[in-house]
């Protein structure tokens, strides 16, 4: 391809894609002692794939001239390529890079004069340097303050990034703080977000527990007294987006060194949700991969089980600010208890531990003889949930087919699986 007089030549410095829909290009002037830059982009194919002829479409003068000039002094190199849905990653990345440059208007070392218009604003997208710049802040210890009354912190309202609590994970805190003799010292901190909880629901001005639930949890069944906090002053989060804050919490939790329940997919499927909620980011785009790498720090793999989980998550109209519902052995019984009457038995399985034998025994061991019993099923997780759409109807079949026969009516009860994660904390 015959390039302008001023380009000395062209070069691609990345793999290219077959199905590109974007790329980043970049002018270095070789005339100039300082090497000066000009960083774009362009939603096109390249001119040799059949894309249109484009040199950038700068509001530098000075820039536009030698561009349009004859003299060789230019390489241009093509730095990135992104398929055309991954367009707002260009634009974030472009910002990104020109924002390493104080000043830009006036700046040497760039022919840029502005940075670009992100697509999503600062304060609905947290970035690694925020996440960096707020652990190092809360380690420092500047946010925290004398220990509080763990009771007083039970009754503020709080935010469950996670996808589902752990119970276990409260019960080895409170078999800890109970060995400890209700001491606390060597607990991480109760993360408190000061005056932002109408952002979540609750009343406005109000703190919510943002991080720590867990280690609340098991102080306060631990009967300890009181606990440290780190309370993050209202102007820190006053402007940032739900989707930040929860972002915020969930990276919290993660860089936590003591933490012994880690981040899985689900939680970054449930983070993933909430950014197509909030700025319909879809799940699959480069945005939404980042975040679930630099929220939660989860790998390839863990990150594509995620974006799966995310979209079946968002087909069946989930929303990102609900945790899984873990129903207990008491709650469940406390079900079959109130379903059991003089015409009904009642039974529960998970999911993915349905028997058949175990229903007909019902019938068989009834000395009342019953003939209708009502199954409820609970669902462990959103995986076993998705298998359990998938294949229950062969289940549900067989069962009928074999009580059918024998005048057994059964009838199936799916338990509801997601609750507001705004829930006091309990």
């Amino acid at each position: 391809m015959k390039l302008p007089p001023s380009i000395i030549r062209k070069e691609i410095l990345v793999d290219k894609p077959d199905d590109y829909g974007c790329y980043m290009y970049n002018f270095i002037d070789t005339k100039h002692e300082l090497e000066p830059f000009y960083l774009g982009i362009k939603k096109d194919k390249l001119p040799e794939d059949g894309g249109e002829f484009y040199w950038g479409t700068s509001q530098n003068e000075k820039f536009n001239k030698l561009i349009q000039g004859s003299e060789p002094r230019f390489i241009l190199q093509i730095i990135n390529f992104k398929k055309e849905s991954d367009w707002d990653y260009m634009k974030l990345k472009e910002y990104r890079m020109l924002k390493e440059y104080p000043d830009i208007k006036n700046n040497p070392k760039t022919y840029n004069l502005s940075y670009g218009i992100p697509p999503i604003g600062k304060n609905n997208l947290p970035t690694q340097e925020f996440f960096d710049w707020f652990k190092k802040t809360r380690q420092s210890g500047i946010w925290d303050g004398e220990k509080e009354k763990v009771k007083d912190l039970m009754k503020l309202g709080d935010v469950q990034t996670r996808a589902k609590d752990n119970p276990s994970h409260v019960k080895d805190i409170t078999t800890e703080v109970k060995q400890k003799g209700g001491n606390t010292n060597e607990m991480n901190t109760v993360l408190i977000f000061e005056g932002i909880g109408d952002k979540f629901g609750y009343k406005k001005g109000t703190d919510i527990v943002g991080g720590t639930t867990h280690g609340l949890k098991g102080a306060y069944k631990g009967q300890a007294i009181e606990i440290g906090v780190t309370r993050v002053p209202y102007d820190v989060l006053k402007d940032k987006s739900n989707y930040f804050i929860r972002a915020l919490a969930g990276n919290d939790n993660y860089d936590d060194d003591p933490l012994d329940y880690k981040p899985t997919f689900e939680d970054g499927a449930k983070l993933l949700v909430n950014l197509y909620n909030e700025s319909m980011i879809e799940p699959s785009s480069e945005i939404a991969k980042e975040q679930v790498a630099i929220t939660y720090g989860l790998k390839t793999r863990s990150i594509n089980s995620a974006v799966n989980l995310a979209e079946h998550d968002i087909e069946m109209g989930k929303r990102g600010d609900t945790k899984w519902k873990h129903w207990t052995k008491k709650e469940l019984r406390s079900k079959v208890t109130k379903a059991t009457t003089n015409d009904w038995l009642a039974i529960y399985f998970s999911s993915g531990q349905v028997k058949p034998q175990a229903i007909m025994a019902k019938f068989y061991q009834d000395e009342e003889e019953r003939k209708k019993i009502k199954v409820f099923i609970h669902h462990p997780d959103s995986p076993t949930q998705k298998v359990w759409d998938e294949n229950n109807s062969e289940d549900k079949k067989f069962i009928n087919w074999m009580s059918k026969p024998l005048g057994l009516e059964v009838k199936w009860i799916e338990l509801y699986t997601e609750v507001e994660d705004t829930k006091k904390v309990d």
